[in-house]
């Protein structure tokens, strides 16, 4: 063998080596690369905050951590503004149920690698009267009890566009934005590096076990009191609505239907059928009758047998008619704002029968037989 195959057969060896060493040293490389600080990755996975580049709605999503720390509650915020029109479906949560206006406490629910403890919903705050854009809120509570890069889950936000406002915009009038997982590094209960055995309360401290008894006892004694203190309020304001005249509350109750009635809050169809539950339950009140189990005749008869004159009977036929021909029409006949109001034809009938009341007080004998005549035909009649 000459020198020249000698080398070859040493330098064969070490080129194989080195040809095997190379593509193993760049694939490490490249396994290290998502090792870079999460931050100084734009759009990464575990980015703190999000926003969207959609148009035409704004969506940003962040999480707002004063103190990340284990169990230290943080918010995760989901911010969407839409134009005038729009409508926008909240993104769904396992369990939970986010479609609605208020704050609910939710115990511990998974939330990746969160437990959601609480949602709030914000619905259409005014941004802008000019073109009346709107904002939606949502505000999750989340907590964690581990140390270290926590994670969010992805969510998803649907929205749709009036037909005016896609058309404006030349997009369509659905669309869906994608929130990405965010992430948050939650630190140590720990206070510092270099005191070590220094921890933070999680909780208040609790109290040793000789102590216990005496703050039960204590507790279990305002708690009695408390309840006791309760039922008499109860009982009182119970007695207190029992005992007020019913005539005070269908004064009240005709003022309140007349206000709402002005203000456009109830139509004539509403009006006359409250009206009508009015003058049922105060006469049922005053006479001691089942008025409210009577038809429009028989309540009448009613009315007549304990005196009432013709122009009282009227008025009150005026609103059970009304009442009773608004169950088969869209709305009444005679509008509520004709010369003898219904409103005022109604505390016509209840003063007429207030009158008559003060007056029976004075004869309670002839008003006690007018009473068990109608009462007895009352309950015939309705048993039959």
């Amino acid at each position: 063998m000459n020198t020249t195959d000698r080398l070859t057969s040493l330098l064969a060896p070490l080129c194989l080596m080195m040809a095997w060493l190379i593509p193993l040293s760049s694939g490490k490389a490249q396994n290290a690369s998502p090792g870079i600080v999460p931050d100084s990755v734009p759009g990464g996975p575990v980015q703190q905050r999000f926003e969207s580049t959609q148009l035409p709605v704004d969506v940003v999503a962040e999480i707002v951590a004063d103190k990340a720390q284990v169990a230290v509650p943080l918010q995760y915020r989901v911010t969407i503004d839409t134009p005038a029109g729009a409508t926008v479906d909240l993104p769904p949560i396992a369990g939970v149920s986010v479609d609605e206006r208020k704050e609910v406490v939710i115990v511990d629910q998974p939330f990746a690698d969160f437990l959601l403890t609480g949602i709030e919903v914000k619905r259409d705050i005014p941004l802008d009267s000019g073109n009346g854009k709107r904002r939606t809120q949502l505000i999750l509570i989340i907590e964690s009890l581990k140390s270290g890069l926590q994670q969010t889950p992805a969510l998803e936000v649907v929205y749709r566009l009036a037909d005016s406002e896609s058309e404006s915009l030349a997009s369509d009038s659905e669309g869906v934005v994608l929130i990405p997982a965010l992430g948050v590094e939650i630190g140590s209960v720990l206070q510092a590096e270099d005191t070590p055995m220094a921890f933070r309360d999680i909780k208040n401290e609790i109290a040793p076990s000789g102590e216990a008894p005496a703050k039960n006892n204590t507790l279990m004694a305002l708690l009695v009191v408390g309840v006791g203190v309760a039922f008499v309020l109860l009982f009182w304001w119970f007695r207190g609505k029992q005992c007020s005249k019913p005539e005070q509350w269908a004064f009240q109750r005709v003022d309140q239907l007349q206000h709402a009635y002005e203000s456009r809050s109830i139509n004539n169809t509403e009006v006359y059928n409250a009206l009508s539950i009015v003058l049922r339950e105060y006469v049922q009140a005053a006479y001691h009758t089942p008025a409210t189990a009577l038809c429009t005749a028989e309540f009448l008869d009613v009315l007549k047998l304990h005196g009432r004159g013709a122009e009282v009977i009227a008025a009150a036929n005026a609103i059970l008619s009304q009442a009773d021909l608004s169950k088969f029409s869209p709305a009444p006949a005679t509008p509520v704002e004709s010369e003898s109001s219904a409103f005022d034809q109604t505390r016509s009938v209840i003063q007429d029968t207030v009158r008559s009341t003060d007056r029976a007080k004075q004869n309670p004998n002839r008003e006690k037989s007018a009473t068990q005549h109608t009462f007895g035909e009352a309950a015939q009649k309705v048993e039959a």
